[in-house]
Formats: C-alpha cells, sequence, structure tokens
C-alpha cells in the first residue's frame, strides 16, 4: 500500500478519508448519478438506474452500491436549473459557503420554518438540502428495449434529499464497525413505496451492508479514492472562489452605496446653505 502512495499523489488513506467525510461515527468526466425510475414506460419503477446519455439499464434487485465519500450539500433549483451550490461539508455545524457569497443558499433552520406560514416558505422553494455521496455501483438490468446488460464498478454519485436525506446515515454511517471504512464494503441498495399528503408516490432508498464480505484494498480502490479525493477538492476550490467573489462584490456595493449617500448629503446641505 506504500508504494501505490508514493506511485500516485502522496496522500495517505487518511488524508483522503478527511477530504471525503469520515469512515464512521468514532477534473475529469462528470460522474452520472445513480437514480430511481419514475417513468413507467423506460423501466419499472423505483428501479434504479444510472442517468447517462446512453441507453439506461434497470434493476430492481441485486444492485450493489460501493461509497467512498459522505457530504452534505446545500443547493438551489428554480425551475429545473441549479441556480446556487455551497461547498461539500462533513456535517451540519460546518460553515456551508455558497456560490453567491451566503451560506446554505438561504436555507433556513428547521425552527425558522416551522414558524413560517406558507407564503414566506414559498420564498424558499427549491432550497434544500442533500446528502451527497460518491460511489460505485454493480448490478445486471435491462434497458428499455429490453436488452440485458451487466454493469460493473461504474462510477456513480447518490443526490439524496427529503426522505432519501436520512437513510444512508442510518442504514450505513452509524453501523460501521469500529476499523472498518466506509469502502470497505458493499450496499446492497433496495427501495420502498411510499405517499406524501397529497397522495402523490415516491420512493425512498434503502442500504443493507454487507460487513461480512469486507473488500481488500487494492489499486483501483486506491485509484477511486484518489479520484473521488480530486473530485471533491475541485468542486470546494470553484464554489469558494465564486463566494469569495461575490463577497467582493457585495462590498464594492456596499461602499458605492455609503460614497452615493454621502454625495447626496453634501448636496443637500449645499443646497440647503
Amino acid at each position: 500500500m506504500t508504494e501505490l502512495v508514493l506511485q500516485e499523489n502522496g496522500l495517505s488513506i487518511e488524508e483522503m478519508s478527511e477530504v471525503l467525510g469520515g469512515t464512521s461515527q468514532s477534473s475529469g468526466p462528470k460522474i452520472p448519478d445513480l437514480g430511481m425510475n419514475y417513468e413507467p414506460e423506460d423501466g419499472p419503477m423505483g428501479a434504479f438506474y444510472l442517468k447517462t446519455d446512453e441507453d439506461r439499464v434497470y434493476a430492481t434487485e441485486g444492485v450493489m452500491f460501493r461509497a467512498f465519500s459522505n457530504h452534505i450539500q446545500y443547493q438551489h433549483w428554480d425551475d429545473k436549473e441549479l441556480v446556487n451550490k455551497s461547498i461539500l461539508v462533513n456535517n451540519t455545524r460546518e460553515e456551508a459557503r455558497d456560490q453567491r457569497g451566503g451560506l446554505m443558499c438561504g436555507m433556513p433552520s428547521y425552527e425558522q420554518s416551522i414558524q413560517m406560514s406558507p407564503e414566506e416558505k414559498e420564498k424558499y422553494k427549491g432550497i434544500d438540502r442533500y446528502r451527497i455521496v460518491r460511489g460505485l455501483v454493480s448490478y445486471t438490468g435491462k434497458t428499455a428495449q429490453g436488452k440485458e446488460v451487466t454493469i460493473e464498478n461504474a462510477p456513480c454519485k447518490l443526490s439524496l434529499k427529503r426522505k432519501n436525506y436520512g437513510p444512508f446515515w442510518h442504514d450505513v454511517q452509524k453501523k460501521i464497525p469500529s476499523g472498518v471504512n466506509r469502502w470497505d464494503f458493499n450496499c446492497l441498495l433496495s427501495t420502498s413505496k411510499e405517499k406524501n399528503s397529497y397522495g402523490k408516490t415516491y420512493y425512498v432508498m434503502h442500504f443493507t451492508p454487507q460487513f461480512a464480505d469486507l473488500i481488500p484494498m487494492d489499486k483501483i480502490t486506491y485509484d477511486s479514492l484518489a479520484h473521488v479525493t480530486s473530485l471533491v477538492k475541485a468542486e470546494n476550490a470553484r464554489i469558494e472562489e465564486a463566494y469569495k467573489a461575490a463577497q467582493m462584490d457585495a462590498l464594492d456595493a456596499e461602499e458605492a452605496e455609503r460614497i452615493m449617500d454621502a454625495v447626496d448629503t453634501l448636496q443637500a446641505d449645499y443646497t440647503a446653505a
């Protein structure tokens, strides 16, 4: 393992673990999202699939996911367009600076939100807290045309919000045995069908860790960890740069407004005299 570290970027497993969001309680190609299907004409409802431009492959069972990172990110979507997002943080206590120079994309706290009227809550529509988990997925499924395809160790990303935000923490993070890393095992994925207060159907993702079948550290694992670490660092660096630029713009605007106020005051004094 020491040879792998020297051959790659010099980061130890412990250093990458810190960037990737810890292990237990005690710029390249875009990684596709792993989603759950809501289009019955394409595949079974609730089936897992990779969101790629190629023929999508759907599976309802036998889907294995190996997680490498676990972060929290705040995102603001407006009419299916991402307008703002925060850096990836390891927990809700960290300062989640965002691209527009604010924190958490302006998302109110739970205590604040429960005191809001429906009209006030509407102002924050589209702002959510996500659990972002990057890893590898393997499964055998079928395309919409019925062709069977096997996917093995494909890089993917989970973007989990609302009812799907908590299961990874409760199913996986809280149960990782001492001395075991998050990437040392696969999780068998499954879904449960739920309905909201309006009667609309949605699916919740669940994880069953395969602790009895640990995966040994090898070059593929190390290279995957190194790649995900570089992705996280690069994304946070871009957002931090945008945050600083937005902060400077805000300061410039405040200074310009202060100068204009001073000019208006002088003009008023001159007119009065």
